[in-house]
């Protein structure tokens, strides 16, 4: 039995997480940078070989392509590991969590992953949960935000025993009480404070960061939190554990994070001093962090800023959570795509010019004696096999994510410098929307059948996949141990409709739906004729 335990993905996961995560929490914390196994740059997960073949883990991407097909998604185990022990290593204290943001990638593997390196998990929908649990994660670790949870969903957390859930409003508390009446359950609570702050840059967490904090969806006005704090601690059911709040998709400036920091702990203090409420935790997000490598921060920048938003909350006693997803996830993985063809469209245009007008003086676009400029416009397209159905991040977000060929045949250009040939990187999705990269320069030509990767696809790629069009989901590896893993099979046709079903047989009255047409029909070329007999009869 211990033979097959060890056997398969989870029997590697488990070997290597045994192997690396005991040295999680051991390293000297000045020295972050023993905990990871790049350099401080971060190198990319992919690199070329001697013969300008692109490798992920030793592999080769080209025989990944021809064993997997594309497009695929493609993660590497080693920098998920260094990207949590590095976070680990700066955070190495009993009084903080690091609670793995679901909704980036929850691939049941990756799940458990995090799981076996002891992370918390924070979760956004009853789905969310069902997966947790299904890959072993601790219910006691997983913690439930969003705005908008369902009676079932609360029902599904509270009956799981989930940790703790973030309350938004005064009616989610209403349904919090209520199903702990029903399961006889007391229910570990936070709320979720929207810490209504002007700095400059922040925003609310949004993935298209449309809309700042004072005009946020999310959680409870900071000026009504002792009131609901209060409601919460006179209920039998519920139990206070801290303070939430999402910081800053698109905040640079640490003061920002420092004026949001203490605006929550004078919360803290009031909630003490004046009703004796002791919260135990500030749950800060993932933004904050999730922005440290947006910035491309080093070890040592994020170990300063993090020390910078702990410390006063440390001194307190209180416990520090952050929620990272894209830090942990980014840049773990690659999006692979193959060319299917490649084509230039050229437009044409004329421009008049040599005249204003003579009473105006404004230029006349088109005028008898004045000359026209022709125009034409080239524009090459490779057409890939990926949609933004795989990684909509591009098309939805307008975000850039570097791409490079799987086969290098010479350097590709630096930017700024004059390249021989570019080419627009698009789908094959029917919508102008479709696009990976505009100008993408090289000093060679593409060709079809190449094959492509588009970076920094770990995070928020699978997860906000979707069948647009039709379109089947992608398949998934992980790479162990330079061994290739498919952790999710690329969808099949049927998959995609499996669950629907045909309407029985309906009277939909077409026949006469038809004879109603040919009648309006006949009628109208009926008239047609009549109108022209009488232009007939006119002429004559």
């Amino acid at each position: 039995m211990a033979e097959k335990e060890d056997g398969g993905i989870m029997g590697q996961i488990r070997r290597l997480s045994r192997r690396l995560s005991g040295n999680i929490l051991s390293a000297d914390p000045k020295d972050v940078r023993a905990y990871m196994s790049h350099n401080e740059s971060k190198r990319n997960i992919y690199s070329y070989d001697n013969e300008d073949q692109l490798r992920i883990g030793g592999i080769l991407l080209k025989d990944l392509a021809e064993e997997y097909g594309t497009p695929l998604y493609i993660y590497d185990i080693n920098r998920i590991y260094d990207n949590y022990n590095l976070l680990a290593g700066v955070l190495k204290t009993k009084n903080f969590l690091l609670s793995y943001s679901v909704r980036a990638n929850s691939n049941l593997a990756i799940l458990n992953i995090f799981s076996r390196l002891g992370s918390g998990f924070d979760v956004a929908s009853g789905g969310e949960i069902a997966r947790c649990l299904a890959a072993g994660v601790d219910p006691s670790r997983i913690t439930f935000s969003g705005c908008g949870k369902t009676n079932d969903e609360i029902d599904l957390a509270i009956k799981s025993g989930i940790y703790c859930i973030n309350a938004e409003s005064w009616d989610e508390l209403n349904r919090i009480e209520n199903v702990c009446v029903k399961y006889n359950k007391i229910q570990n609570v936070s709320i979720r404070i929207n810490a209504d702050t002007h700095s400059e840059g922040a925003m609310s967490p949004s993935l298209h960061g449309h809309s700042t904090t004072t005009q946020s969806k999310y959680g409870v006005p900071i000026a009504d939190a002792l009131e609901i704090y209060s409601r919460v601690k006179a209920s039998s059911t519920m139990r206070i554990k801290g303070i939430s709040c999402r910081v800053g998709t698109h905040v640079t400036h640490l003061e920002s994070y420092l004026e949001i920091r203490d605006r929550l702990l004078h919360l803290a203090d009031e909630l003490r001093q004046e009703s004796k409420i002791c919260v135990e935790h500030i749950d800060f997000g993932g933004e904050f962090v999730g922005n440290l490598n947006a910035m491309n921060a080093d070890a040592t920048e994020i170990s300063n800023w993090i020390e910078k938003i702990a410390s006063p909350i440390l001194e307190r006693g209180l416990k520090l959570v952050l929620d990272p997803g894209i830090n942990f996830m980014a840049d773990a993985g690659v999006l692979l795509t193959k060319i299917e063809y490649v084509k230039t469209n050229t437009s044409h245009s004329k421009e008049s010019y040599g005249g204003t007008s003579p009473k105006t003086g404004s230029f006349i676009s088109s005028h008898a004696g004045h000359h026209l400029k022709h125009h034409s416009t080239k524009r090459t397209f490779a057409v890939v096999d990926a949609g933004f159905n795989d990684f909509v991040r591009t098309a939805m977000l307008g975000q850039n994510h570097h791409i490079v060929p799987v086969h290098q045949q010479q350097s590709v250009m630096v930017a700024g410098v004059a390249s021989d040939f570019k080419y627009d990187i698009v789908g094959p999705i029917t919508d102008a929307a479709d696009v990976f990269c505009r100008d993408f320069s090289l000093n060679y030509k593409l060709a079809a059948g190449d094959y492509l990767i588009i970076s920094d696809a770990g995070s928020y790629g699978s997860s906000m996949s979707s069948n647009f069009q039709s379109r089947n989901k992608l398949a998934e590896i992980l790479i162990i141990e330079r061994q290739p893993i498919v952790i999710r099979e690329r969808q099949k046709y049927e998959e995609q409709y499996s669950n629907e079903k045909l309407v029985p047989e309906l009277k939909l009255n077409s026949s006469k739906i038809i004879e109603e047409a040919e009648s309006q029909e006949e009628l109208l070329q009926q008239s047609t004729t009549n109108i022209d007999e009488g232009d007939n009869e006119n002429k004559e």
